[in-house]
């Protein structure tokens, strides 16, 4: 039964009773006001009427001991309702300031990455450093990855062709490559775990837009690379729903590149 609806009903049945109470009292009191000389059942009577009130006083106190603790009650599952919503709204904002983190984070990984080249060589081994005379280059972020990337697979199908079909251990090519296939396999799941997320759509919208980004502006290029080239199955995976993900977005950017360029001179 609506909380209000026995409230309001509790709240007539105690006055309708209150007022038959003070209606007795009433008349019991303009007995002794218009009879000069009390009858002699007088005293009769009003032990019936006190015996007729007496239980309605106490139905009238039951009703409003029952108004008090009901009307607590609801009061009590109310601070219980907004607890919970207040934890959910909690749970809701750290998931949100999570799974932002969690892109930041990624975001400042591909930017921080770096290489070096030495006489014209990636650095992957400590032994390419004998040459103290040859030029150092440092690159970092997106251009440091995709030198990265041409390198390793040209430097893969140098070894297939020499019949190394493995980098050695001491070589940091394969550690490097490792950690690229680490942040592919962690953009991946972001987008899954976002969508799967009990976060409300806006936060959701939100959240992808910052995903969207990420791809074009850290994502795009490499991913397509290494599509290309042989990877592990679970990469090729991974690799091909992301390209597949924002396939109609980069074909819309494709599109307005051209029509966005001017015509040549007839």
């Amino acid at each position: 039964m609506d909380s209000k609806k026995v409230i309001n009903e509790t709240r007539l049945a105690s006055f309708f009773l209150i007022i038959l109470v003070a209606f007795g009292v009433i008349l019991i009191l303009s007995q002794l006001l218009f009879y000069d000389n009390k009858p002699q059942n007088f005293g009769v009577i009003g032990d019936a009427i006190g015996g007729i009130l007496g239980p309605i006083i106490g139905i009238v106190g039951a009703l409003l001991t029952f108004l008090a603790f009901y009307i607590q009650k609801i009061a009590n599952d109310e601070i219980k309702n907004q607890f919970k919503e207040q934890k959910v709204s909690q749970h809701k904002d750290f998931l949100f300031a999570n799974y932002k983190t969690r892109i930041m984070l990624l975001i400042n990984e591909i930017n921080s990455f770096n290489i070096s080249f030495h006489g014209g060589s990636l650095i992957s081994d400590i032994s390419l450093l004998t040459d103290k005379s040859s030029k150092k280059y440092n690159f970092i972020g997106i251009q440091a990855i995709n030198l990265y990337l041409i390198e390793y697979f040209k430097k893969k199908e140098e070894n297939n062709s020499s019949g190394k079909k493995e980098f050695r251990v001491e070589d940091s090519y394969h550690a490097i490559i490792q950690n690229i296939f680490s942040i592919i396999t962690s953009y991946h799941n972001l987008h899954i775990d976002i969508e799967n997320s009990d976060l409300d759509n806006v936060s959701k919208a939100e959240l992808n837009t910052l995903l969207k980004y990420t791809y074009f502006s850290k994502f795009n290029y490499f991913l397509e690379y290494l599509n290309k080239k042989n990877t592990s199955q679970v990469i090729n995976e991974q690799i091909k729903y992301l390209l597949n993900l924002y396939r109609n977005d980069q074909m819309e950017i494709v599109d307005s590149n051209h029509t966005s360029l001017p015509l040549p001179p007839e």
